[in-house]
C-alpha cells in the first residue's frame, strides 16, 4: 500500500497505528522509553494529519510544540495541550538519542495517554467538520 503525504487519513491509519501498538506495550510491559516514543509518534502524526487537512504543507519535524502553534493558528482550543505537547516532545527526546536522562520518562504515561486522547477527540471533530 502507498500511502499519501497529502492525505489526512493516511496520517491517521499511521498516528492510529502507533497508539494501538503504545497501548498494547503499556498494558503488557507499564511505563517505557518504547511506549513514550510511540505516543509522540502517534500525536505527531494526528497533528500533522489535522494540519493537511486544513492546506498545510508538510514539513519534517518531530516538534511538537511546533506542530501544535500552528494547529493553534487555525483553532484556539489546541492551546489546552501546550502543556502536554511539551512534556511529551521533551520526554521524546531524552529517550530517542542517549545522553538524556531517563529516570522520569514514561512515568506519567497515563496521563498523557489521556491528555492525547482529548487532543485526538479535538482533531477528529475538527477534520470531519
Amino acid at each position: 500500500m502507498k500511502t499519501d503525504p497529502s492525505s489526512p487519513s493516511d496520517w491517521f491509519m499511521m498516528a492510529a497505528d502507533r497508539l494501538e501498538k503504545a497501548d498494547a506495550l503499556f498494558e503488557r510491559f507499564g511505563s517505557s522509553w518504547s511506549g513514550v516514543e510511540l505516543l509522540h509518534e502517534a500525536a505527531e502524526r494526528y497533528l500533522k494529519g489535522f494540519l493537511v487537512s486544513r492546506g498545510w504543507n508538510v514539513v519534517k519535524t518531530h516538534d511538537l510544540n511546533r506542530l501544535l502553534a500552528e494547529a493553534c493558528e487555525r483553532d484556539q482550543r489546541f492551546e489546552e495541550f501546550a502543556a502536554a505537547c511539551r512534556n511529551l516532545t521533551e520526554q521524546f527526546w531524552e529517550q530517542h538519542y542517549p545522553g538524556g536522562e531517563l529516570d522520569e520518562v514514561g512515568e506519567d504515561y497515563p496521563e498523557i495517554r489521556n491528555d492525547l486522547e482529548r487532543m485526538i477527540q479535538l482533531i477528529m471533530v475538527l477534520s470531519a467538520a
